[in-house]
């Protein structure tokens, strides 16, 4: 071969080792960009912009596709790079620099070593960085080059997705059980950042958090017949009494009952209504009040009412009845645990007794937290407390001292009113 010929193919692959190592920055760079963008809530302007264009609008929604991508391309640029780089580099480091009493081993190790740290700096630090700083350009910027990069590699991708389930399958793994590499970066980060042990109290927090994305509105229904209401039909004395007696601060505002609610009305307004003509229209004085189904997430309650600053929500059944009414604290204290102020009792919902699998449970218990602490499994949508799965299983309030099974426990009714069930003791049949 002439030293002419010679003199291109190393041109030749010069040139491509360049080219490798910039489809590896920009490779790099979209994928940070994206990581960043998904993990950013800060960014929904800027995420709504670039989603207009449907080349990255594609990108986002299918987030483990370009992470696999990617790592296939980085692979793939740096075994290019490598293949010139290493070899050049060992060649002038002998003809150069070293070339007295220096091994080819060791001098291909120092190669080795100064094209890796060279080229992840370039590769790997300075995309890294410049889209940390602007994701949005970065992106804007990096787009076109991955898919370009995807329309070429798509058919060596379909090959080895082929091969990888072929030996997940061989050794016993789930394709579905493949976690999103897009995700990598920032759990090893998360990983890096806990440099201290969370406290047992954060720590009920955050499980409470997880398990929150559970439940939905009906597990923290307080039922209609215990909502104390302010009646538009009967007059401002009697109102006043009833709401001195219930102690609370806010109060739906409805004619007669919940079906017919209009809003709510807040005692520091009436309190500061010093104009009798006022009083005696509460209607004026009313705050608007949000509305949810059974059936919506808590989650998406919780974000609704902080946003719009709602107290107190309705709640509807499928048939648009109202059902009862959720409040900002009872969903609250489902992350926090129980709120008590000076108002509020002492009184444990669940509370075991001296014999073995029997207990004293509050009326008001919710029916999920039964089911957690008693192990059993309570088929029921229609009622969300233990006083309403006993009402509706008899047809009607009980009587105190009356009992009866039902989920496999033995139910005593120790105090009712003429509205609900106050309190029972409750024994567990184990087989």
């Amino acid at each position: 071969m002439s030293m002419a010929a010679a003199a291109w193919i190393e041109l030749i692959q010069w040139i491509g080792s360049l080219i490798a190592l910039g489809l590896h920055a920009y490779l790099v760079m979209c994928e940070i960009s994206l990581v960043k963008f998904r993990y950013a809530s800060d960014q929904q302007a800027a995420i709504h912009d670039v989603k207009k264009i449907a080349g990255i609008a594609r990108l986002m929604e299918h987030g483990d596709q370009v992470a696999r991508v990617v790592r296939f391309g980085k692979v793939i640029c740096l075994a290019i790079a490598s293949l010139v780089w290493i070899p050049q580099g060992a060649a002038f480091l002998s003809h150069h620099m070293l070339s007295d009493g220096a091994s080819s081993a060791g001098l291909f190790c120092l190669s080795f070593m100064v094209s890796i740290m060279v080229y992840f700096y370039f590769a790997e630090i300075v995309p890294r960085g410049i889209a940390m700083r602007n994701a949005q350009a970065a992106l804007l910027r990096s787009y076109r080059i991955f898919n370009l990069f995807y329309g070429l590699s798509w058919p060596c991708m379909l090959i080895f997705r082929g091969l990888k389930k072929l030996f997940y399958a061989r050794i016993g793994v789930a394709h579905e059980d493949e976690l999103n590499p897009l995700d990598f970066d920032v759990q090893i980060r998360a990983m890096g950042e806990e440099t201290h042990e969370l406290s047992s109290g954060i720590r009920r927090i955050v499980n409470r958090a997880i398990q929150m994305q559970e439940l939905v509105v009906h597990d923290v229904l307080l039922p209609r017949n215990q909502v104390v209401v302010y009646d538009l039909d009967q007059s401002y004395e009697k109102n006043l009494d009833r709401m001195q007696v219930a102690g609370h601060t806010r109060f739906p505002l409805c004619y007669g009952s919940l079906d017919q609610c209009i809003g709510i009305i807040h005692i520091k307004d009436i309190f500061r209504a010093t104009d009798s003509a006022l009083l005696a229209q509460p209607v004026k004085l009313k705050r608007m009040i949000a509305q949810f189904t059974l059936e919506t997430p808590l989650e998406e309650a919780l974000e609704r009412m902080l946003r719009a600053k709602f107290h107190m929500a309705l709640v509807e059944d499928t048939f648009g009845g109202i059902v009862g009414v959720v409040t900002l604290e009872s969903i609250l204290e489902k992350l926090v645990g129980d709120i008590q102020d000076e108002f509020d009792s002492e009184e444990v919902q669940i509370e075991e007794l001296a014999t073995i699998n029997h207990y004293k449970i509050s009326g008001l218990t919710p029916l999920h937290e039964i089911e957690a602490k008693l192990e059993i499994e309570i088929d029921n949508d229609e009622v969300s407390t233990f006083g309403g799965l006993i009402t509706l299983e008899l047809g009607k309030l009980p009587r105190k001292g009356q009992k009866l099974r039902l989920y496999g426990l033995q139910v005593t009714i120790n105090e009712v009113d003429e509205r609900r069930v106050i309190s029972t003791t409750v024994s567990r049949f184990v087989d």
